[in-house]
Order: C-alpha cells, then structure tokens, then sequence
C-alpha cells in the first residue's frame, strides 16, 4: 500500500493523533463520489503495481488561517482524490479540536488509477472551504 503525506502548514502546538479507515462505516457514510476537485489539486503517479488499490494518506490539520491568524472554528478537513480528467470522491474528516493541528492517516483510500489526483483542504463552520494545502512529495 503506497503512502502519500501532504502537510497542511500549522504552527507548533498541541497536537494530537488520529488514524482511521475509509472502509469504516464512520467514513463511508461522509465520502461523496462525483464531485469536482478544487482548483489547484495536485497530480500525483505512484509506482505501477496491479495489486496496489489503495492508498495511506497522511496530512495534518492545520493551526492557522490564510492570513495567518489562529483557527477557532475548524469544522473539518476534506481529501479528494480522482483520476486525472475525472470526478472526484471526497471523503470529510471532522475535526476533534476547532484550532485544529491533529494528525490525520487515512488507510485504504480507494486509488483509482497509477496516476492520481489528490488534495486536502479544511472548511470552517461557516462553510468557507480553504484552497488545497501545498503538497508534499510521496512516500513509497
């Protein structure tokens, strides 16, 4: 299973640890399948393999706004990932602290192709949904 980490930029500070499963019935129940991805969202290749249908995504929430000023309400943080030219699925991680900086691993996310599209952004309670973090190189 590839790993792909995207860091989402976040000032030092408490943080925590989350890992879940995009099989669980707790994502399951927050992926939408058909969506746009957000302009801006990188292309990624991974190694060819045939036996490789999923990925680990690794990404942390982040502290601060684009402006720089400390997060008091971040709802959630939302992947997409799709096959270039494609629609999208999304799957939305809620937050368990509203200043954010948890790290978050996602294991078996669903790789739709070698070549993939894949980006995290985060969305406050308000509904305003950031542009998609900087990515990071993969891991292997």
């Amino acid at each position: 299973m590839a790993s792909l980490l995207l860091l989402v930029p976040a000032l030092a500070g408490c943080e925590t640890g989350r890992a879940l499963n995009a099989q669980s019935e707790e994502l399951r129940n927050e992926t939408t399948v058909g969506v746009p991805l957000p302009p801006g969202c990188a292309t990624h290749t991974r190694a060819p393999s045939a036996e490789q249908t999923h990925l680990t995504v690794s990404y942390q929430e982040p502290t601060v706004d684009k402006n720089g000023a400390r997060l008091k309400e971040l709802a959630y943080t939302t992947i997409y990932v799709s096959a270039p030219h494609k629609t999208a699925q999304a799957i939305r991680v809620w937050t368990n602290d509203p200043k954010g900086g948890a790290t978050v691993t996602i294991h078996n996310v669903p790789a739709p192709a070698q070549e993939l599209r894949l980006c995290v952004t985060a969305t406050n309670w308000a509904r305003q949904e950031s542009e998609p973090a900087p990515p990071t190189q993969p891991r292997p």
